[in-house]
């Protein structure tokens, strides 16, 4: 892992060095042991380094032509040295990137995987290249004015810069109260944006330009069943090669395990393949349903070394600005303080971290459990005869439920909004903003269009998809990448490697799913992966995830922190919010399912603009 930042003046002035020092400083919890810069004519760029094993190129990496940054790592560089005819075991993925771009230009992103983002600085051309990676699991902000440009892994450092905007982008807090997050390419400050995941950027004196060079190619509607054991055996070994990728020689290496699925399936591959991890789950005093006890009992079945990491109240509390300032752009989960949390206990002892974010989203989870049944009621809604149908569909749209089965099933993650996490209806935003214009009530439906208009494919792929690039890319990965960094970690993700995508966005929807003994199984391909290495009763536990702080513990154990910060929220000094849907959303909090994640939310985005001095 590290850190990137740079300004680059295409009027010619050169950019002033202690900006870009103050930049780098601000992600030396991305990169404490190394840092370098480079500094020519228009453009100074800094990078950060964390050193996981010896030796490794310094950066900034600075030839004739061009000047390399990388924040992350390339799993197949080997590989691609050998098409160069370089056969050296230790040459260094910086090296071989500045040759590939030489030979291949802006089309490099489509032959490399990872977890990274690369800059490229092009001293002929005065050109400067940025790639994010496909899922986007490292970070990168960016900002214009006139001729100046400035970016950086993390908005903190992006706000270093004299002239990048504080200004609070209002146009923008709908869409985070509705998803709690806020995508890619916008953000919550005005005038700063995200490199959208699978994108490059191109800058120059005369354009700038962002385009995808990649995109899901999920199955086409109407695929047949595959062969359920050359899917389990091809996908057992996709697995077994990513994680090999994701393994550094010689630097011991940890898992989060839930005891869910995904984490398990990359902790039996480590140990096929004679890597054993060492495992971590985090588990919360105050929660009466516990995940822990499923973890420790995989991690004992598995032979790997266990570790519970359990934190209370007080933890929970005192970790909360720390973990606003890790994030350093709101993401409203509040499973964001467990996960700084587990980090930090991870960090104490290890480098890096591999995570089984993504199994969820690729291979379908909970979310499918209620949609499987809705689209089958759809299906057979559908089939009655038109005159019919005319007839019921406006009494059936007069409820959620009745929407869901009147819904054509050919638009029917989109009409139903589904994807990401749903917050604050329009409703609930109409009565909270003291400004109804900001309200935005179709929100939803012009943040999803573009997700489910770029795929073309199965009911089921299309809302998991919708998912990918919200619920995955946005919020956990982003969550999982911010509080790593802030602990000190290096973190991958093994079923995000470009093979184990592909073989799950070929599967068509049905694939993912199973009923037997009367029930409903999601997820199907992992369980089938699993059923040989877990017993029964762990390979179909439902999941739940990581615990969260909600309506019991900010109405219980954890009420002094629940008062502090309703007192913060109501203070209002930018005047957003009407006063009496607080006080209605404060009384709620021990009554109404969901209170909690909304006013976590809102605690969230109180404490960013203060942290930050971001104002409206």
């Amino acid at each position: 892992m590290g850190g990137v930042a740079g300004l680059v003046h295409f009027s010619g002035e050169p950019p002033d060095l202690t900006v870009v020092d103050r930049m780098s400083a601000t992600l030396v919890h991305r990169g404490p042991d190394a840092d370098g810069t480079f500094a020519d004519g228009p453009v100074a760029l800094a990078h950060r380094r964390r050193q996981l094993s010896p030796g490794g190129r310094k950066l900034p990496m600075v030839s004739d032509d061009l000047v390399l940054l990388i924040d992350g790592n390339i799993t197949d560089h080997s590989a691609l040295a050998r098409e160069f005819g370089w056969f050296d075991p230790n040459i260094d993925s910086p090296d071989v990137l500045l040759e590939a771009w030489r030979r291949f230009g802006e089309d490099l992103p489509r032959r490399v995987d990872g977890h990274f983002v690369i800059v490229i600085w092009n001293r002929q051309t005065q050109t400067l290249h940025i790639v994010r990676d496909r899922m986007g699991s490292r970070p990168l902000f960016w900002a214009r004015s006139g001729t100046r440009f400035a970016f950086a892994s993390e908005l903190p450092a992006l706000l270093e810069v004299p002239w990048v905007s504080r200004q609070l982008a209002m146009e923008h807090l709908s869409e985070y109260l509705s998803f709690r997050v806020v995508h890619a390419p916008r953000t919550l400050v005005r005038d700063v944006f995200q490199l959208e995941p699978a994108h490059q950027l191109r800058v120059s004196s005369r354009e700038l330009e962002t385009r995808p060079y990649w995109s899901p190619d999920y199955a086409p509607l109407g695929t047949p069943r595959p062969d359920d054991g050359e899917v389990i055996t091809s996908l057992q070994e996709a697995v077994e090669r990513s994680v090999k990728r994701r393994l550094i020689s010689g630097v011991p290496t940890a898992l989060y395990l839930s005891g869910g699925l995904g984490s398990t399936a990359i902790a039996a591959a480590a140990r096929r393949t004679n890597r054993s991890l060492t495992t971590f789950t985090i588990g919360f005093a105050d929660d009466p349903n516990p995940e822990s006890p499923f973890a420790g009992r995989v991690a004992q079945l598995l032979g790997l070394e266990h570790h519970d990491v359990l934190v209370g109240s007080t933890e929970l509390a005192s970790a909360f600005d720390d973990a606003v300032s890790a994030l350093g752009h709101p993401v409203g989960n509040p499973t964001v303080v467990l996960q700084l949390l587990m980090a930090r206990a991870v960090g104490a002892h290890y480098r890096v971290v591999l995570s089984g974010d993504g199994g969820e989203e690729l291979f379908g989870g909970r979310m499918l459990d209620p949609l499987a049944r809705r689209l089958n009621a759809a299906r057979w809604y559908q089939k009655l005869p038109g005159p019919t149908r005319r007839w019921i569909t406006p009494l059936l749209k007069r409820s959620q439920a009745g929407r869901a089965i009147a819904t054509p099933v050919e638009r029917y993650g989109f009409e139903l909004e589904l994807g990401g996490f749903d917050l604050f209806s329009a409703a609930e935003r109409r009565s909270l903003f003291a400004d109804s214009g900001l309200v935005r009530p179709r929100v939803r439906k012009e943040v999803l269009g573009p997700l489910y208009a770029t795929v073309h494919t199965d009911p089921v792929n299309a809302v998991l998809n919708a998912y990918v690039r919200s619920g995955l890319q946005e919020e956990s990965l982003t969550r999982a990448d911010r509080t790593a960094a802030a602990a000190g970690l290096e973190i991958r993700f093994p079923l995000l490697d470009a093979e184990v995508f592909a073989m799950a966005a070929a599967l068509p929807g049905e694939s993912k799913l199973r009923r037997a003994g009367g029930s409903l199984h999601t997820r199907w391909p992992l369980r089938a992966l699993l059923a040989g290495v877990l017993p029964t009763s762990l390979v179909h536990r439902p999941k739940r995830g990581l615990p969260a702080p909600l309506e019991p513990w900010l109405a219980g154990p954890g009420r002094l922190f629940f008062d502090e910060r309703f007192s913060h929220l109501q203070r209002d000094p930018h005047h957003l919010w009407n006063e009496g849907a607080l006080a209605a959303l404060r009384r709620s909090i021990a009554v109404t399912p969901g209170a909690g994640s909304r006013v976590w939310a809102l605690f969230l985005l109180d404490a960013w603009m203060a942290r930050f001095g971001i104002h409206t």
